[in-house]
């Protein structure tokens, strides 16, 4: 070997060694972050997972892409994120079916909704209004526990659709009141309130945002609503806990997850510049303009927030006996 080389090997070899350590030491994010929503364009999970992606700020870097990935009750969509490599630039948008699927599909899922993903952050939260046609003569929920025990399996209640997290309201409804209405299942929020509009059905559990018109025209009239605090467009509806319900607490939630495997500090960042993009004035009023509540905090938050909702809709689902595709 020529011994003039010598030196340029040596520099050549430096270089190999640092730049590993160079690629390792990255700010994150070095490059656009991908949130997958795991249904089509439109949705009420694809607006929040949008509103976070176009709000400037929080360190998350210019450009957050959002990918709609439809199919399969969600489950198509959130596989991707659990197959994604754990590098923090491959999210998820995920709404209530993500805690309700580890039950209601079991050993269909290709991936474990516990083991295989890691929480982020509870990006929002919607309130669920029980709401009845309007000749149905109950004006308060009293009285619609009276009536529907006066006339046993003669009430039915619309959802979404079976499985949905208003059908698992209806039916946790049921279980603390002994109500017994009947569930009837629609495919989509719209179609059920317009079945309880025309009487097909004479109860209806909804978001707000589908509701929300027909209780104002007059044509359904709302008897109470989930969540802490009245809804500000139905000021004078009650909670369920001023109701003397409060075991009737179940809430709509969106909220974004990553792969297992994430290292901490990027969870962490991704968490703070979330937070930081929800709380932001525009994102807080957008939000809120859809019926939801902006939600926040940290992974521990909505880790413990989906073991709660895991367990509770195991509880309503076996309780109810309810099975995918009823």
């Amino acid at each position: 070997m020529n011994p003039r080389n010598l030196p340029r090997i040596a520099a050549l070899a430096l270089c190999c060694a640092l730049a590993p350590a160079s690629h390792a030491a990255d700010p994150f994010p070095s490059q656009p972050i991908r949130i997958i929503v795991p249904y089509a364009p439109g949705g009420a999970s694809d607006v929040v997972a949008r509103l976070l992606a176009s709000t400037p700020g929080g360190g998350l870097g210019e450009r957050i892409i959002v990918e709609n990935r439809a199919g399969g009750a969600s489950v198509a969509g959130t596989n991707v994120v659990a197959t994604a490599q754990p590098n923090g630039y491959t999210l998820g948008m995920v709404d209530s079916a993500f805690p309700i699927n580890a039950t209601l599909l079991g050993g269909k899922l290709p991936y474990d909704t516990r083991k295989d993903f890691r929480a982020v952050i509870l990006a929002a939260t919607s309130p669920i209004v029980l709401s009845v046609n309007k000749d149905v003569p109950a004006r308060n929920v009293a009285e619609l526990i009276a009536l529907a025990k006066s006339h046993p399996g003669r009430l039915n209640f619309s959802s979404a659709g079976n499985g949905t997290a208003l059908h698992l309201a209806g039916e946790q409804f049921n279980m603390v009141t002994g109500a017994g209405l009947v569930h009837v299942p629609y495919r989509g929020g719209a179609p059920s309130v317009m079945a309880v509009v025309a009487g097909e059905t004479q109860v209806n559990f909804s978001a707000p945002s589908t509701v929300l018109p027909h209780i104002q025209s007059g044509r359904l009239r709302a008897l109470a609503v989930t969540g802490p605090h009245r809804l500000a467009s139905l000021p004078d509806v009650p909670t369920f806990a001023e109701a003397g319900l409060p075991a009737v607490a179940g809430v709509i939630s969106y909220g974004v997850i990553a792969p297992k495997g994430v290292p901490d500090d990027v969870v962490q960042k991704l968490a703070a510049g979330f937070d930081a993009r929800l709380k932001a004035p525009d994102t807080a009023r957008h939000i809120a303009d859809l019926g939801f509540e902006a939600a926040g905090g940290g992974p521990d938050d909505y880790a413990k927030f989906l073991e709660r909702a895991i367990d509770t809709s195991r509880e309503i689902i076996q309780k109810a006996h309810i099975t995918n595709g009823d």
